[in-house]
């Protein structure tokens, strides 16, 4: 569960992380690969091959993160439902994905 985020930072089971963030598998890590404000395909590969039935996607604290059309096309040709909003949005989608026991996998923008 996502306990806490703050500008720049997420508290995910009790532990800080900071800046941007993935969620795979139930396993947080620092997500790295990001260039600029867009979010591609090489950027959520491995949430596809978690076989995921949501993938939610936190644009940041104002939502200047941006998804390329065909990211949206590929997770839904897949029929993983998606969810995309600002953070605060975001989090409370995920946590309750999680607290029902579904899969769900998940990026995270830390700041704008």
């Amino acid at each position: 569960m996502i306990d806490d985020h703050k500008f720049g930072s997420f508290v995910v089971d009790g532990r800080m992380y900071l800046g941007d963030i993935k969620i795979v598998n139930n396993r947080v890590r620092h997500w790295e690969d990001r260039r600029k404000h867009i979010i591609t395909l090489e950027n959520i590969k491995d949430l596809l091959e978690s076989n995921p039935e949501m993938i939610i996607i936190g644009t940041g604290n104002s939502g200047l993160l941006k998804i390329h059309e065909n990211v949206k096309e590929i997770i839904m040709g897949r029929r993983i439902k998606l969810f995309i909003d600002k953070n605060l949005s975001a989090i409370k989608k995920y946590n309750e994905t999680i607290s029902e026991n579904r899969k769900g996998a998940a990026l995270f923008h830390a700041t704008c």
